[in-house]
């Protein structure tokens, strides 16, 4: 996989984010396992820069029609400041302008720092009908509180709870309706995401893995602080997905954004199992 995010382009320095990665089944005694990495690298504001490698390694369960998973992902975070910043006390009183060559008074600052973090998740899906699916999930991010500053104090990187919920719900042949929400949380922050999307069946039945849909989703905090609507259209065509989203600022920033707010593009690449789900015994016949 692979994705990009551009953000506040109108705004200021625009806030990227690329990801690269991949995700393999294994099979052990004919148990189900899955391991992956995960590389990411943020940019914010042109000078916070974060960069983070991350390995994957999950378990999957079938017992009767529910699937369980359980998930645990490692990895090293490095973040880096430009030293182009300024400090309180490099503001110049005669030109009313932040000027960087005066002292900063910064003694303990550090410009660079890395730390070791631990994420970990549990899954859940089941069909519940021929035309309905459930799948819900529950991941607790930094539960290890990593620490984190550029000075010499204590803060410590607070854990961070998501849940998601949805349903594949396969209304008639070559529609399918996917609602979903999510809800994630850390210290006094919150966001809550929910919508759906629409897939159309370029095949003859049901499968989503050939075909084109669309979606419109919106994101705010639990204190019902409106921050966007986001719209979403892409295809499936066999082990190919595609994706394109585009979020429409409605906060009270949108007097400066003009209503603009990020692109982002995906692409997915699924490869076809090698597990043999089926034995087959030559036989000749007399």
């Amino acid at each position: 996989m692979a994705n990009y995010r551009s953000q506040w382009k109108e705004v200021t320095k625009p806030y990227t984010t690329e990801s690269v990665g991949g995700d393999m089944n294994f099979y052990i005694q004919n148990e189900k396992v899955s391991g992956g990495l995960l590389v990411i690298n943020d940019r914010s504001g042109g000078d916070l820069q974060v960069s983070s490698i991350q390995l994957s390694l999950a378990y999957h369960k079938n017992v009767g029609k529910n699937n369980f998973h359980i998930g645990v992902q490692p990895g090293i975070t490095m973040k880096s400041m430009g030293n182009s910043q300024t400090f309180p006390n490099q503001f110049d009183w005669g030109s009313g302008q932040f000027n960087p060559s005066l002292p900063n008074s910064e003694s303990n600052l550090g410009y660079r720092l890395h730390y070791f973090d631990l994420n970990v998740g549990l899954g859940y899906d089941r069909k519940l009908t021929d035309h309905l699916e459930l799948f819900t999930a529950v991941a607790m991010y930094h539960t290890n509180s990593p620490k984190e500053t550029f000075l010499s104090t204590s803060n410590t990187l607070k854990p961070r709870e998501v849940l998601s919920l949805g349903v594949t719900w396969y209304m008639k042949p070559k529609i399918t309706l996917q609602p979903s929400l999510c809800m994630m949380g850390t210290d006094k922050a919150s966001e809550f995401l929910f919508g759906a999307r629409a897939f159309y069946s370029l095949g003859a039945d049901y499968s989503i893995a050939k075909a084109v849909f669309m979606g419109v989703y919106g994101r705010q905090g639990f204190s019902n602080l409106t921050d966007a609507v986001f719209a979403v259209i892409g295809a499936n065509y066999k082990n190919y997905y595609g994706g394109v989203s585009y979020d429409f600022n409605i906060s009270q920033l949108h007097t400066v954004s003009s209503y603009r707010g990020a692109i982002e593009l995906s692409f997915i690449y699924t490869g076809i199992s090698t597990h043999l789900m089926k034995t087959q015994i030559p036989c000749d016949r007399y």
